[in-house]
């Protein structure tokens, strides 16, 4: 849930990865697209496909044939991207109905129909190290020099959603007057577009078909960012875009200004996002007839110039349609889910809570469960402040005894059984099975449920006395008490933490809750003022920005926060704010940056395996448990979606698992 990764174009001021995964980058902007044009169809009952099968969907040789389209042929590229399905080529139809949770959930219209960037992620998750990268706009790319330099081949005839070609000026466009235009960026651009020197990568046009991007070092993560990081636009079409760029038009300001923008360096990106500025031309496989500002649902059509086939020649998109409720409450999407108003979605419901009710409603709404592998490392982090301003409260978080004997104290089985419905097991902060960087010894160390345990090392702590309520005393003769930071909308945060003050009530620890808005809780806690504080926890990732993978050493003066902020000023500012971290702690930052620094997968693998035995030594967090298995849903009668999925955040899900190739076969 914190902020780890910000590929934003914003000029001003960056998205942090939350807002990215929860709600794809997007800028909410009152866009509308006026009339339908090649948008129009025959009419849709919404019953389902089975259509007849040709090298086209009906609606579009309709057209076709009179004249208001070319003919498919002329629609493709010269080589279409041949996607195979997952179990059988479908046929043309029917409307795929889903929804979003407010109209800021722009991140599920982008992983479920606009997942299409430059290279793309192999259907099978296997970590960012092991997951294969396939050509998908691009028709094939090579990796120079070690790394250096990036080349792309595209596809001859590659046509926008508006049947204009797509060439290489497109993609010197979104690199030059885009990514790293200096007025746009004023306030830095995006890591990605940067050697470590902080000077932007060189663009070059090879030929009418082929781009290149150089590096002056290898840049590790360069190929899994375009892959797995909504935001990223490695190209854009230039025939739109420069009329509302300064340098193309020097009435760019008056155009922003007309549509409710500051100035053009504002509109910029607002325009550049499809799902809230439908006369955006695109390459996805479904285009918004409306923005998603506007109205209770996003509608979307398909693309008549999608540049896809299956196996047989047929275009892709199989659905015709795709309608996207905006909904203000979860429990209205579960309530849809249960009485059958939803044929495939994933994320925001699928919580152990809903899941009874979900479950018990399969037969009569129509739908199958769909096993989502989560993202999350544990259920609640516990971190206790090392850099407090008050130099005796961080001596006593800081003693690993301390912490050690307070990890014991917990009963994490009662925690699973009545929070978390019995699902996942008792687990510290740190890769989970199943994930690349699993370490059983990490996870499963001073879990085990023991009072005894517990007051042997709070005693080694030194804090042996006691007063007369049985609350420990520190050599001052102060009460050990203090206040956890949680966020109220969090309820299982807030029933776990009830009942781990319990357990350490019974070791002699005052703990006492202190419930908030998420808002006041990062401003406390980012000033340094928690004492201890709780959240959830993220895998390690090993292609990752400066200020990633926060839960594992202090990376990030936000997200490290809870346990070490002024050691992650000290690292992000260079030694020029904050303070100094101890020497171990020191190495392993150098280790964390020789990782970021090497491109090939393996070796960084390696350097991540060092970086997380120094955190088994650190014990920055007390964890609790293994996350539940998240799930979605799909129709009983729509086929080639996965029974599985992963919630990886990289991997984008579902996008991966080609939506263009799903069907309605027969009725629910």
């Amino acid at each position: 849930m914190t902020p780890d990764r910000t590929p934003s174009p914003s000029p001003r001021g960056s998205l942090d990865r939350r807002t990215l995964l929860r709600a794809g980058g997007g800028f909410l902007v009152a866009t509308s697209l006026a009339g339908c044009g090649f948008f129009d169809t025959d009419p849709d009952d919404g019953s389902g496909g089975g259509g007849a099968k040709g090298k086209e969907a009906p609606s579009l040789k309709k057209q076709a044939d009179a004249g208001k389209l070319p003919k498919v042929e002329d629609r493709l590229p010269a080589e279409p991207l041949v996607i195979k399905p997952l179990k059988e080529t479908g046929v043309y139809g029917g409307t795929w109905h889903s929804a979003m949770i407010t109209q800021e959930d722009i991140g599920w219209l982008k992983f479920s129909l606009g997942y299409e960037p430059l290279v793309r992620w192999a259907h099978e998750w296997e970590g960012v190290t092991k997951t294969e990268i396939l050509p998908n706009v691009c028709e094939k790319y090579e990796v120079v020099d070690g790394g250096k330099e990036f080349v792309f081949h595209l596809r001859k005839g590659l046509k926008w959603s508006d049947g204009k070609p797509v060439t290489v000026e497109d993609f010197a466009f979104a690199f030059t007057d885009y990514n790293t235009d200096k007025q746009l960026h004023q306030y830095g651009m995006y890591e990605l577009w940067l050697s470590r020197s902080g000077k932007p990568a060189r663009f070059e046009i090879v030929d009418d078909l082929t781009v290149k991007y150089v590096y002056e070092e290898p840049k590790p993560g360069f190929l899994e960012e375009i892959a797995g990081t909504t935001g990223v636009y490695m190209v854009l079409p230039k025939h739109y875009m420069e009329k509302y760029h300064i340098k193309y038009n020097k009435d760019a300001d008056a155009v922003a200004k007309k549509a409710g923008s500051a100035d053009w360096i504002n509109h910029m990106p607002i325009i550049a996002e499809p799902w809230n500025n439908p006369a955006m031309p695109t390459l996805n496989a479904w285009i918004p007839r409306n923005a998603a500002t506007k109205g209770s649902q996003v509608v979307c059509e398909r693309n008549p110039y999608y540049w896809k086939t299956d196996p047989d020649g047929s275009q892709l998109p199989y659905i015709d349609k795709v309608i996207v409720q905006i909904l203000e409450e979860v429990e209205v999407e579960v309530l849809k889910i249960s009485n059958g108003d939803l044929d495939m979605q994933l994320y925001q419901f699928g919580t152990v809570r809903n899941k009874p009710v979900i479950h018990r409603n399969r037969a009569k709404g129509g739908y199958r469960l769909i096993d989502v592998e989560p993202d999350s490392a544990n259920t609640m982090i516990i971190g206790f402040n090392q850099t407090h301003k008050n130099r005796k409260k961080r001596a006593l978080y800081a003693d690993k005894d301390f912490r050690i004997g307070l990890s014991h104290a917990i009963d994490r089985q009662k925690i699973i059984d009545t929070v978390f419905a019995g699902q996942g097991k008792p687990w510290q902060a740190g890769p989970n099975e199943g994930n690349e960087l699993y370490d059983e010894e990490l996870g499963t160390q001073y879990i085990e449920y023991s009072v005894d345990k517990a007051n042997e090392y709070l005693d080694r702590a030194g804090l042996t006395r006691r007063n007369g309520d049985g609350i420990r005393l520190t050599e001052d003769g102060d009460p050990v008490a203090f206040r956890v930071f949680v966020v109220s909308e969090m309820a299982d945060l807030v029933d776990a933490l009830d009942m781990v003050r319990t357990d350490w009530r019974k070791v002699g620890v005052d703990a006492t809750i202190s419930r908030m808005a998420e808002e006041l809780y990062w401003e406390r806690v980012e000033a340094g003022e928690s004492e201890a504080a709780v959240w959830d926890c993220n895998n390690f990732d090993i292609r990752t920005g400066t200020g990633g993978n926060h839960y594992y050493l202090p990376t990030n003066p936000r997200g490290s926060s809870r346990f070490g902020g002024e050691w992650a000023k000290w690292y992000v500012r260079e030694g020029k704010d904050g303070e100094e971290p101890p020497a171990r702690v020191k190495e392993q930052l150098e280790l964390f940056d020789m990782m970021r620094a090497t491109f090939d997968p393996d070796e960084a693998l390696r350097l991540a395996r060092q970086v997380l035995e120094i955190t088994k030594e650190e014990l920055y967090y007390i964890g609790i448990s293994t996350p539940p298995k998240d799930y979605g849903i799909v129709k009983t009668n729509m086929v080639n979606v996965p029974t599985s999925f992963s919630a990886a955040g990289f991997h984008q899900a579902p996008g991966p698992s080609n939506p263009s190739t799903y069907f309605f076969k027969g009725k629910a």
